[in-house]
């Protein structure tokens, strides 16, 4: 079974849940406050003995939601 990762944005909890394909549009209850979390966009993954996965750089930059919204101002 795969693993989706979700994000509450009434506690600002990410979590994991391990789950069937067929469940994997339902929302998933927040392990802190019990209300439905976002499913966020993820890499895929996988173990394997005989093909190595390309590696990939951890992103640097905050996720999307944590950004800010207004744009930057221009200081003088």
């Amino acid at each position: 079974m795969p693993i989706y990762e979700y994000y509450c944005a009434d506690c600002a909890l990410e979590y994991e849940v391990m789950r069937s394909v067929k469940q994997s549009d339902e929302p998933a209850e927040c392990k802190n406050c019990g209300k439905p979390g976002e499913r966020q966009l993820s890499n895929f993954a996988f173990k394997s003995n005989t093909f190595t996965a390309p590696k990939f750089k951890a992103s640097l930059e905050k996720p999307l939601r944590a950004r800010d919204t207004k744009p930057a101002e221009d200081s003088k």
